[in-house]
């Protein structure tokens, strides 16, 4: 069978562990590949970073949280080069005012204290009730967090906060675009995501049981979702 290349895009403080328990559930007639994400002075300019680095036709592309934001944009921007978009656990829109104002607090905290890890609290914002208990997905979140450190905090949040509504431009595109977000996903707004899709082919799916990292939290379900989409019908 023809093998499928699949790229994928991670959120803020994460990497390739991200996706490792995904990648595992795949068959081997897929070719996953954990991209990581380059310094850049905006989200354009990240993009036009990635698009050095990433195949110039057939691209299949999946996006996690600030990937995901990055995936919308880059269709948006070189949408010919893209055979299918998936994009996890965000709603590519401008950030909200509460949100602007969070990032800013938490860059001058750490500009003036330094970083040393993710506080507990803030990992169980991201994470669905029913997986607070659950060690393994805590570790996996803490771990990439700490191997980012400050310098990937700083200027992941302070290179990617101004950003613009892609729906507009993502309902025009010729090319088969997907939304999968968990229920309880704090930092996503579903009916708004919803809405704004309403009257588009985009598909949007909602994973139960699960909150921001669904990666983490519903790794066998997403791959399910990856396979079935990106399988059939694929053009190389």
């Amino acid at each position: 069978m023809t093998q499928i290349p699949l790229y994928f895009l991670p959120g803020t403080q994460c990497d390739h562990q991200l996706w490792q328990r995904v990648f595992e559930l795949l068959p081997s007639y897929f070719e996953p590949h954990a991209v990581v994400l380059p310094i850049g002075k905006s989200p354009l300019h990240i993009v036009e970073l990635l698009h050095q680095q990433l195949p110039n036709e057939h691209l299949n592309l999946v996006g996690f949280s600030l990937g995901g934001y990055l995936a919308a944009l880059y269709a948006s921007t070189y949408s010919t080069t893209l055979n299918k978009l998936m994009i996890l656990a965000n709603a590519p829109y401008q950030l909200p005012e509460q949100e602007l104002e969070r990032r800013q607090q938490t860059l001058a905290f750490v500009q003036e204290y330094g970083y040393k890890a993710m506080p507990n609290k803030r990992i169980m914002e991201l994470l669905s009730p029913v997986h607070h208990d659950n060690a393994d997905v805590i570790k996996v979140i803490s771990d990439m967090d700490i191997r980012g450190g400050q310098t990937m905090l700083v200027n992941q949040l302070s290179s990617t906060s101004e950003r613009i509504d892609l729906i507009p431009s993502l309902v025009t595109l010729p090319i088969d675009i997907k939304f999968v977000i968990g229920e309880d996903d704090c930092l996503v707004n579903i009916a708004q995501l919803d809405k704004g899709l309403a009257t588009s082919n985009i598909t949007l799916d909602i994973l139960a049981q699960c909150g921001h990292m669904s990666p983490l939290e519903s790794p066998q379900t997403l791959a399910n979702m990856i396979i079935t989409y990106f399988e059939m019908p694929f053009h190389r």
